[in-house]
Formats: C-alpha cells, sequence, structure tokens
C-alpha cells in the first residue's frame, strides 16, 4: 500500500496536470495519523511547524511531517561550528519537538521516506527569531540528500515570500545541477503551475497572486496584518531504476503593495472629492444669484 502511494505521489511531478487521488493506508501507518490531523490542500510531503504551549517562555517548535511516513527529522544549523549541529530529531504521535542550536538563526529540516525502489523527501526551513541571522547560504549549500530543491537565495530574517515576487530555487542531484527539469509548485489557496529549470538547474518561480478579494481573514486584518498561505515546490527524478521525488514547502503572503494600493485609491478618490466640493458650491452659488437676478 504504502508504495502504491508514493506512485502517486511521483505521478503528481508527471505529464498530466490532475492530482492523484488519496491512497487510503493502513491503520498503523504514523504517516497516516499525521495526514488525518492536517488540512489536506496537497499530496506532497511537507513539513509544518506548530507552537505547543501558552507561555511565550514555555513555548516549543513541533515539527510535523504531512504526507510522508518517517521516522526522524533531519536538522542542519546555518553556523558549521555550532556545537548542536547537524541532529537527528525523533517524531513522536504529536510530531518533533526542535530544539533551538546555540547559534539560533535559520534551520534547514528534512524528512526521508525510503521504500523499496521510491525515495521521497520533505524539506522547509525554520528561522529562530530571536537571533539575528545571516542568509542562510552555507545551510543550503550542504548536501544532504540525492534529489534536492533549495531555495537561492531564502527570504531575509522576519520576511517571507510575497505574491507576485520572483524566486530562484536550485535543482541538483547528487550534488549536480539538473538541466531542463520540471518543478511543480502548488498553494493552499488553489494553484497549481508548473517551470522548467535552465542551464545552471535553476527554476525562476513566480508566486502566485491568489487570495480572493472576498476572503475572510482573522483578526490580525483588521490591525494592518496581511493574509497569509502555503506554498509546496517538488520535483521527481529517475535513476537507476530509482525514483527521487522531493519538496520544499514554506509560506507566502499578500503582494508588499496590496493594501498600499487601496489606501492610495480611496486617498485618491476622498482627494478628488475635497477637491471638487468648492467647485459644486461655486456653481450652485451662481444658480442662486441667476435664479434671484431673474425673480
Amino acid at each position: 500500500m504504502r508504495i502504491l502511494y508514493s506512485a502517486c505521489l511521483f505521478a503528481i511531478c508527471t505529464a498530466t496536470a490532475s492530482a492523484a487521488e488519496p491512497t487510503a493506508m493502513a491503520a498503523h501507518d504514523h504517516g497516516a495519523m499525521m495526514r488525518s490531523q492536517s488540512n489536506i490542500w496537497t499530496q506532497l510531503p511537507l513539513l509544518k511547524a506548530r507552537m505547543k504551549g501558552q507561555d511565550m517562555a514555555a513555548r516549543k517548535v513541533i515539527m510535523q511531517p504531512q504526507n510522508i511516513a518517517a521516522d526522524a527529522i533531519e536538522a542542519w544549523p546555518n553556523d558549521l561550528d555550532d556545537a548542536n549541529g547537524h541532529r537527528s530529531l525523533t517524531i513522536g504521535m504529536g510530531g518533533a519537538p526542535l530544539d533551538k542550536p546555540a547559534s539560533g538563526g535559520f534551520q534547514m529540516l528534512t524528512a526521508r521516506e525510503e521504500q523499496d525502489d521510491a525515495v521521497r523527501v520533505a524539506s522547509t526551513v525554520h528561522y529562530f527569531g530571536e537571533r539575528g541571522g545571516k542568509n542562510p547560504t552555507t545551510m543550503f549549500d550542504q548536501v544532504k540528500h540525492e534529489l534536492e530543491i533549495v531555495p537561492k537565495p531564502y527570504p531575509r530574517e522576519h520576511s517571507r515570500y510575497r505574491a507576485k515576487e520572483d524566486w530562484q530555487f536550485s535543482v541538483r542531484f547528487k550534488g549536480q545541477p539538473l538541466v531542463g527539469q520540471k518543478v511543480v509548485l502548488e498553494t493552499s489557496n488553489g494553484s497549481r503551475s508548473e517551470f522548467m529549470t535552465d542551464a545552471l538547474g535553476v527554476v525562476l518561480i513566480n508566486v502566485p497572486d491568489d487570495f480572493k478579494p472576498e476572503e475572510a481573514q482573522s483578526k490580525g486584518e483588521s490591525h494592518g496584518m496581511r493574509r497569509g498561505a502555503d506554498l509546496v515546490l517538488a520535483v521527481s527524478h529517475e535513476d537507476g531504476g530509482k525514483r527521487y521525488l522531493t519538496a520544499f514547502n514554506s509560506n507566502y503572503g499578500e503582494d508588499a503593495f496590496a493594501k498600499r494600493d487601496l489606501a492610495l485609491g480611496i486617498g485618491f478618490t476622498l482627494l478628488g472629492m475635497l477637491g471638487a466640493a468648492p467647485l459644486l458650491r461655486n456653481r450652485k452659488a451662481a444658480a442662486n444669484k441667476e435664479e434671484n437676478t431673474n425673480a
């Protein structure tokens, strides 16, 4: 059953544009339990972060795999000299607690599932914001799995991807760039696009502007917060009779100018109304004067 499920996932990155139907998993499959707890918008493997605990001082980051049956999550810090560097985090029933290394900053996280002739990898980046950080180029340069898709570069600290922006990703197999490789993009807002890598194995992704105007938002929107959604990039490759599928997931927000444009539009409308008011008063006064004269 797990092999059949993997085959369905690899089909997403083939010529067909339709998403594969979910495949039933055995009740004891740890990956199936994780999937049942999530809002399924993709069949691709994901690593999602959630916060546990109410008190800020005691809050913990829990990494939760979705659509992948993995026993552990591998974590790499950007600082290679970190004493608590590359480590393996055991996945329990609720996920894997993510400990903060001494260097803080960015962390590259991956989960791997290998079944006979199929290898599937989920990957993402987590940022510990209380420590300033340089862009994690060192972390991305490390070869961690056979097939990889990595940001080139990643958004700076306290930032994220945004709608209408172009971002580059490097696709490589065993450390070498994959040329002319198809990359699939899916979002939790329902978008699906395909892109191709160039002669250097780099793909240029345009983040879709797929937020619906009428869509309701959480309480934070009234305080100026922009809406957010999830995205995942996936690539598949076959080599030596083995199939590889790797996905990278992150989140993105609305166009940086979305609310600014709306505010400017309202502002110009109000200015236009204010500018027109004296003209209307003058016309009314002239009309009244003419009426009195004729009388």
